[in-house]
């Protein structure tokens, strides 16, 4: 999975060609493409796809799985997909959804979430590519 960037990892639109790409894969403006990830993401969320391992091998980076799995405190491999949403085993309510999204400076969003009735936030990084198709790949490389 590469991209045309001079600069970056293999899967980071940078610099100059941030716009190129963009165009390239029709979208006109980085606001743009942080309403696009926005709708991505909350899918995401919402229907807890972070729970499905194929979804994290396909969609986190390396360095994020890394860290997944050295959270990961059970016998065997597997990754710490509670990680993306709040600590909390059990709660008042069943209510699970994303709640705003925000995008912040070098690729860093915040969201806020409601987990179980429990209110949260994290940040993610994340570094998108234009594939073949052109089409915007979103891949999330960090968790806070």
């Amino acid at each position: 999975m590469g991209c045309n960037s001079k600069k970056g990892t293999e899967n980071e639109v940078v610099g100059d060609s941030l716009q190129t790409e963009l165009k390239r894969a029709g979208i006109d403006s980085v606001q743009e493409l942080n309403n696009d990830f926005a709708i991505f993401f909350t899918s995401i969320y919402n229907d807890e796809l972070y729970n499905d391992y194929a979804f994290i091998d396909k969609y986190c980076t390396e360095k994020l799985k890394k860290k997944l799995k050295e959270a990961y405190e059970y016998e065997g491999d597997g990754y710490a997909t509670w990680l993306f949403r709040s600590e909390f085993q059990d709660g008042p309510t069943d209510e699970h959804k994303l709640t705003k999204i925000v995008p912040e400076d070098d690729g860093w969003y915040k969201y806020d979430f409601i987990d179980m009735g429990h209110k949260g936030s994290h940040r993610i990084k994340v570094l998108s590519h234009v594939n073949p198709r052109n089409q915007i790949e979103y891949y999330i490389d960090e968790l806070e």
